[in-house]
């Protein structure tokens, strides 16, 4: 017989022992891989529960099923809460039931941790939309009311997915759930003295309906791992129907939005779904749970876990993620204070030898990303862009910098670039668990030259003997095209920057128009007049402004000249009194140290045989 195997094994055996875990140093003291709770050799439970003691609630994991869920449930489905044993749809917002035997969507954190079945409900305020898991405590018998004065508990698994509102699409767990940072206040409600008739109420909150009462909550944040959480109540009254779902102010975030995948840049319809199982109700003293609750965020440097164990509890230790955080031995964990991340946060302690500990979770730092929209991207000087936030999620605006030295706070405004170039665009955000994201669109706006046109016309007046005057266009920029609207001249139109038009021998004044066109787009259209007269006729203005833009400075006969036209001008004011007097009629009056007002004037001309021109002006500076 050869010996040597078991030779070599009995020598080897004492070298090849792994070493045993220990459960609170963060060290993987076997070397399989597993740390601490993660490793299965440092069991810990979320509950310590006598094996006698039975739920008030029946099917309370809803493992008792007479049939199978196959889907979603729709006005053309089965109710497919039916098929679990007791339960049925608690108001006409229908409620999911999930087994493993039939439906089980993908997304969801399935299996349920205890046995095969659980219920979903969304809670949305925002549309007045909330889901319930409900029963009835006192049929069929034997009753098991809650009775007025007598303190309960009931404690439950719960995690989230994220989905549309049919299921047919969800997300899987990380990021996704992180946007989702306001907690959900999960409530028990009771209807006293008497076993409702399911379905029953709105689909609104049931805290609205007549007769129910909202018994206790616990604040829940949402997360894709599942939590136990407990709820101590005691109700005023015998209460014989329950429903746990949503409180009537479930903030209005978690009624949903709009996510992008951040792999694929595809966009979905996305709202927290929450599932539950295992609801053990049973007096206050029959369990032993140990509450962890969290508040503040990792972006807020404030967030921390409280925990608060039974009576008796002893050798505290908090753990991340399952690993011991060295030290960390008292009811209250100052996660910001430590340095440390987003996630599950534990406290483990032994209560009559057993090892009971409570989770609750913190939301990592998940910046969000901005969604600026700016509308139009380009234009000419002055260009007014609209700006828009359209980041939503719980988020609001920091600031907007525009490129231009203007920073604006405002989720939607206007603004007006004067200044031709290209601008830079930043939008800066922060979400309601207080973490910041921004973003920069180089060259986002992109402001082109205006165009500045005039119009010259030469000589103007002009005598109706020979109405013919040149056009002159100018503008600044790459002029592309030039077109003219001349109404009654000849040519009607012209798409040249200078020609010669033929007016109506008719005395008036005719309008004309030129659209001048840059390479950019851009497009400026002035207009002017052309005066048509009978030689030898002084024309007046009836208004000047003496403000030194080179334009109609002074008050002068329009037909100057014709310089054998002479004669004498006077001006006077409103009681009649001589304020300015010439015989210079090219020259004119420059109102020079008068005030704004209607002056009269008299312009008396050099030849018996003309007319004397009589008549109001008015200065305007």
């Amino acid at each position: 017989m050869n010996l040597l195997p078991t030779v070599l094994l009995s020598v080897l055996l004492p070298a090849t022992l792994a070493a045993q875990e220990v459960c609170n140093n963060g060290i993987d003291d076997d070397n399989d891989g597993l740390i601490d709770l993660n490793d299965p050799d440092c069991p810990c439970s979320t509950i310590l529960i006598g094996d006698s003691v039975a739920s008030y609630i029946r099917n309370h994991s809803f493992e008792e099923r007479s049939c199978c869920p196959y889907g979603f449930v729709s006005i053309v489905s089965p109710p497919w809460l039916d098929c679990a044993d007791g339960w049925h749809q608690a108001t006409p917002a229908t409620s999911d039931y999930f087994n493993e035997c039939g439906y089980s969507p993908i997304g969801f954190n399935l299996p349920p941790p205890d046995g095969d079945g659980a219920v979903g409900f969304y809670a949305m305020s925002a549309d007045h939309y909330f889901e319930y898991v409900g029963t009835c405590l006192t049929y069929p018998l034997p009753a098991y009311p809650l009775l007025a004065g007598t303190t309960y508990t009931i404690s439950l698994w719960i995690s989230t997915a994220i989905t549309n509102d049919t299921h047919s699409q969800t997300l899987a767990h990380g990021s996704y759930v992180a946007p989702f940072t306001d907690q959900l206040p999960l409530a028990i409600f009771g209807y006293a003295n008497a076993c409702v008739a399911f379905p029953t109420g709105s689909s609104d909150c049931i805290g609205y309906e007549p007769g129910w009462t909202e018994l206790g909550r616990v604040n829940v944040q949402p997360a894709w791992e599942w939590t136990r959480v407990s709820i101590t109540f005691t109700p005023s009254q015998d209460i014989h129907s329950i429903m746990i779902g949503g409180a009537c102010d479930t903030p209005a975030s978690l009624s949903g939005t709009t996510l992008t995948d951040p792999s694929t840049g595809e966009t979905y319809s996305a709202m927290p779904y929450f599932i539950v199982d295992d609801l053990m109700l049973t007096l206050a003293g029959d369990q032993s749970l140990q509450p962890v609750g969290a508040s503040g965020t990792i972006c807020g440097s404030d967030a921390e876990a409280v925990s608060t164990p039974p009576a008796g509890a002893t050798n505290f230790q908090w753990y991340a993620n399952g690993v011991a955080i060295p030290g960390q031995t008292g009811q209250t964990l100052n996660i910001s204070g430590l340095g440390l991340g987003g996630g599950s946060y534990t406290m483990a302690s032994q209560v009559n030898g057993q090892c009971l500990m409570g989770s609750t979770y913190i939301p990592p730092a998940v910046s969000p990303t901005p969604y600026p929209a700016l509308s139009p991207l380009s234009g000419c000087s002055p260009l007014t862009v609209l700006f828009a936030d359209t980041t939503g999620l719980g988020t609001h605006t920091v600031q907007w910098t525009l490129g231009d030295g203007t920073t604006s706070a405002d989720s939607n405004f206007a603004h007006t670039y004067s200044t031709p170039g290209s601008y830079d665009v930043s939008l800066t955000v922060q979400n309601d668990a207080g973490c910041t994201g921004d973003t920069v669109l180089a060259n986002a706006i992109t402001v082109f030259p205006g165009v500045n046109g005039g119009i010259t016309a030469t000589p103007n007046p002009v005598d109706a003997e020979d109405p013919v005057v040149q056009l002159n266009g100018s503008a600044t920029g790459n002029i592309l095209s030039w077109w003219w609207d001349l109404g009654a001249a000849d040519p009607a139109s012209s798409v040249n920057q200078t020609l010669n038009a033929t007016f109506p021998d008719e005395p008036g004044d005719y309008p004309v128009m030129l659209v001048v066109t840059s390479a950019n787009g851009c497009v400026d259209t002035v207009r002017s007049v052309v005066t048509v007269i009978n030689p030898g006729v002084v024309e007046m203005p009836n208004v000047f402004s003496p403000n030194q833009d080179g334009l109609n400075d002074s008050f002068v006969p329009l037909d100057i000249r014709n310089q054998n036209v002479s004669g004498q001008m006077d001006i006077y004011n409103r009681w009649g009194q001589v304020v300015f007097s010439t015989r210079s009629l090219a020259q004119g009056w420059n109102g020079k140290g008068f005030p704004d007002g209607t002056y009269f004037y008299i312009v008396t001309p050099d030849d018996p045989a003309a007319i004397k021109l009589t008549g109001h002006v008015t200065l305007v500076r």
